[in-house]
């Protein structure tokens, strides 16, 4: 009998709205960086995967970015970005608050997820979301999402059929849990054609196969 549910956050339940786009511009701008968006966050995604099995912290991603994309990416510019990503409106807050005020009744609620956890808590509760949740784990005190060390600081002692991980990432969410032998949910929001994972195609299914 599932109990827990541990959720990835970003791309999964939290989706930024068009504003990013145009609030990376400025601060890029702001701090003459030419680089793209996605040559940023590709960066930060290869810093994800070589993390393996260590916290992070504010300096080792600053040191990482500055080297990897040679240009100064200070923790003050870490925590601008931060600030950005906190204030930036999330799309679809009725339909999440809806399924998880729901799942919430019925299961304890988890989130494992590769930010940090300050910001991810911040973005929840503008939203009256972080009341769902009993733990949020960001990479700052927990290794990257998603890890066995990680999945193992969580579950403890408990029972690992307890608990069931829902992601919208094969590699970055499920490929670990599964191969460990926790259940998992595939959020499928790109339609991507799979036959190994349980899934489903909007959050609101949730309520019909938990």
């Amino acid at each position: 009998m599932i109990k827990k549910i541990v959720f990835d956050l970003d791309n999964t339940l939290l989706f930024l709205s068009d504003e990013w786009e145009e609030k990376y511009k400025k601060f890029m701008d702001k701090y003459n960086l030419n680089i793209s968006a996605n040559d940023l966050f590709l960066c930060i995604g290869n810093f994800e995967k070589k993390m393996k099995n260590i916290v992070v912290s504010k300096q080792k991603l600053s040191e990482y970015v500055s080297n990897d994309l040679s240009i100064d990416f200070t923790i003050d510019m870490i925590l601008e970005l931060s600030e950005i990503y906190n204030n930036t409106p999330l799309l679809n807050t009725d339909t999440i608050y809806d399924a998880l005020n729901y799942l919430s009744e019925k299961y304890e609620l988890i989130a494992y997820t590769n930010w940090f956890t300050d910001d991810q808590i911040k973005r929840l509760k503008k939203y009256d979301l972080d009341k769902f949740f009993t733990k949020v784990y960001g990479w700052d005190i927990l290794p990257k999402k998603p890890s066995k060390e990680g999945l193992s600081e969580i579950i403890k002692n408990d029972d690992i059929e307890n608990y069931i991980f829902i992601g919208d990432s094969i590699e970055l969410d499920l490929e670990v849990p599964y191969s460990i032998g926790i259940a998992t949910i595939f959020y499928n929001r790109k339609n991507i054609k799979q036959n190994k994972y349980k899934e489903i195609f909007k959050i609101k299914e949730l309520k019909n196969i938990l």
